[in-house]
């Protein structure tokens, strides 16, 4: 009897130092992401409303000319910045809007973050005015877009620049940037 009765005090104490108790909580891995994506950043508000208003959905899926300064057939060379992506489409509500964003540059990608549109407001068959509107887009290159994550460049001849195959991409309509 005293043997089981010492082995109990044994448990007994084992299970007070903390021996098969939970002690702090393990350390939990966040996923970093990684440098040569682009910061975090939202969707304006009312982007999905006045996409909608457009005729878009979540998914569409809009064919550019990536900047609208390099409007050409052949290769572009990007640098980070602010860029006016036009779209080509002959009719639609699209056919009077440019969409807005900012490029970044990266190693091996150009990443395109759009956060509003210009729609042409016309008077008497003129453009008078534009009007800026909310939206959500990001941009994808037409021949490698499986994993969403930009256009496949290469290092440009100056610091910080790329160079593409086309200067045309497509931008997905999304609800929130990755």
């Amino acid at each position: 009897m005293s043997g089981g009765r010492h082995i109990g005090l044994i448990l007994v104490a084992a299970g007070g130092l903390g021996l098969g108790c939970a002690g702090k909580p393990a350390v939990v891995a966040e996923s970093q992401r990684p440098s040569w994506m682009p910061p975090e950043m939202k969707c304006p508000q009312e982007a999905a409303e006045q996409m909608k208003k457009m005729g878009l959905v979540l998914g569409d899926r809009i064919p550019v000319v990536v900047d609208e300064t390099q409007n050409r057939p052949g290769s572009a060379r990007y640098k980070s910045r602010f860029v006016m992506s036009v779209p080509k489409v002959d009719e639609g509500e699209l056919k009077d809007v440019s969409i807005a964003g900012y490029l970044y540059v990266a190693n091996h990608r150009v990443f395109g973050r759009y956060d509003r549109a210009y729609v042409r407001y016309y008077e008497d068959g003129k453009v008078r005015d534009f009007y800026e509107v909310p939206f959500c887009g990001v941009l994808l290159d037409p021949r490698w877009d499986k994993d969403g994550e930009g256009i496949v460049s290469y290092p440009g001849p100056e610091r910080g620049t790329a160079v593409v195959q086309d200067a045309r991409g497509i931008i997905l309509v999304v609800d929130r940037f990755p």
